[in-house]
């Protein structure tokens, strides 16, 4: 690894990091040289710009044939540009009684509420281009939201940087599976709050492994901050609770007199809980007095279940249980890779077979690495422990949304882009590492394994934009093409 750097060359990336460090990575290992950070945020940039370009803007998008506007349209966008315009036009938030129209009011308003501005800045702008004011508002969201994306790539990479301790290949490898997987990239080139999910998520398990390695009361209540904020972006950011207690628990794994620990416990732990209902208390307040339930789960339940497919229904068609959990493996493999606008966009075979290889590499990667002398979980065990739990829970409540609504996508995973990627580079990394005894894993992964990642994710990325190009490719605005 190269020499560190003197305190006044740091960039802002390394500051974040030498402020995040713990004392499982090595200090002479903090990256510096971050052109190829900003490289893989570009390329990101221009494949969801690309995307957000490409998708049908409305049913009178004369870029796309007819019968093909709908199926390629980003989707929930009408329900979250709806959140947006209500916000605007009533200056209050909205009320979920309705499971067609407004069926992402329950959401949080996080999201929403920052899309103000660049909606009003599209609509203007159309209006002086003479297009749609809507399309334009649209447009800017998407981009928008493109942009929130980049911020994604970047605290995966700083997550890459405290799992790989430092090796900023094996990091910028984890910034290139966020930035460059197919469904990924173009889920956040649409209007959607899963990108700012995505990153208030990663950046709070950065501060919570921080907690794990060092505990104190400053970065308990930065982590309180982070669940607060989470929260009002997705409810299902809950699971943040259970790693915050989990890492506190860790954090004061030294301390050896046992009351002692457990006065320290309660008491970080209670200020991770009061940062927390600073932010998002008024939200769970609103939703009891509204719905009489704090996170809107029953209402939404109620709601949405009336015309959306359950397991239940699949089951009277003479479906078993258990084929319906190969339904639900078969197309998570699918959309995890790319089936895109409304669910039933899919790619040539190949792309998928490929996909799928690359998965099985992972995983043979993960369990091979485990019986190696570079076996990544006794470099930085605590943090990988922490992201581990996590991803473990956004799997678990993915497939319990699934078992009561018919909603294969893994699109809803995405909530653990950061730790995905990672466990994705690790498994790389392990199939290729040698078995030489005291090697560190933190050594250069081979040049043959660092061009084929690489090369897998840059074929996937432009197979998938191929293939969701319009019709017609207009050079001009979409919404002057209607």
């Amino acid at each position: 690894m190269g020499q560190s750097q003197p305190s006044e060359a740091r960039g802002p990336l390394e500051w974040t990091l030498v402020s995040l460090r713990s004392p499982e990575m090595n200090r002479s290992d903090m990256p510096a040289r971050p052109a190829a950070l900003w490289f893989v945020i570009a390329t990101y940039l221009i494949c969801a710009g690309l995307a957000a370009w490409y998708m049908p803007t409305s049913e009178e998008d004369q870029r796309w044939l007819p019968e093909r506007r709908a199926r390629y349209s980003p989707p929930d966008e009408g329900a979250h540009l709806g959140y947006v315009q209500y916000l605007i036009e009533h200056r209050a938030l909205p009320i979920f009684d309705d499971p067609d129209v407004n069926y992402e009011a329950h959401q949080p308003p996080l999201y929403y509420v920052l899309c103000i501005p660049p909606y009003l800045l599209g609509t203007a702008l159309a209006r002086i281009w003479g297009g749609s004011h809507i399309i334009g508002g649209l447009l800017a969201m998407r981009f928008w939201s493109m942009l929130i994306g980049a911020g994604v790539i970047w605290s995966v990479h700083a997550l890459g940087m405290l799992l790989f301790r430092g090796n900023r290949t094996a990091a910028l490898m984890a910034a290139g599976f966020a930035a460059l997987l197919p469904m990924h990239f173009v889920n956040l080139g649409g209007v959607t709050n899963d990108g700012l999910a995505e990153l208030a998520v990663t950046v709070c398990l950065i501060w919570a492994c921080k907690l794990a390695a060092t505990s104190s009361d400053r970065t308990s209540l930065i982590v309180g901050l982070l669940i607060g904020a989470a929260m009002l972006v997705k409810s299902n950011s809950a699971f943040l609770f259970f790693v915050a207690a989990i890492a506190v628990i860790l954090g004061t794994r030294s301390i050896q007199d046992e009351k002692l620990r457990l006065k320290r416990i309660l008491r970080q732990y209670g200020l991770v809980l009061a940062a927390s209902v600073l932010l998002c208390g008024w939200w769970w307040i609103r939703n009891q007095i509204l719905y009489g339930d704090p996170l809107a789960h029953r209402v939404f339940v109620e709601l949405f279940s009336i015309n959306r497919a359950t397991p239940e229904l699949f089951l009277e068609y003479g479906i078993s249980g258990a084929g319906y959990l190969m339904m639900l493996l078969w197309g998570t493999a699918l959309s995890f890779w790319g089936v895109f606008g409304q669910a039933i966009v899919y790619m040539p075979p190949w792309f998928y077979l490929l996909g799928w290889l690359f998965s099985l590499a992972v995983l043979v990667g993960l369990v091979r690495s485990r019986w190696t002398a570079t076996t990544i979980w006794s470099q930085a065990a605590l943090s990988w422990l922490l992201v581990v739990v996590a991803a473990a829970f956004v799997l678990a409540f993915y497939l319990r949304f699934n078992m009561i609504f018919y909603q294969v996508q893994a699109r809803y995973l995405f909530t653990a882009i950061g730790p995905f990627s990672c466990l994705f580079v690790a498994g790389w990394i392990g199939l290729w590492v040698r078995k030489a005894a005291g090697q560190a894993y933190d050594a250069e992964p081979l040049l043959a394994a660092k061009v084929l990642w690489w090369a897998l994710l840059g074929v996937l990325a432009l197979v998938a934009l191929w293939h969701l190009r319009p019709t017609s490719v207009m050079l001009g605005l979409p919404f002057l093409s209607m």
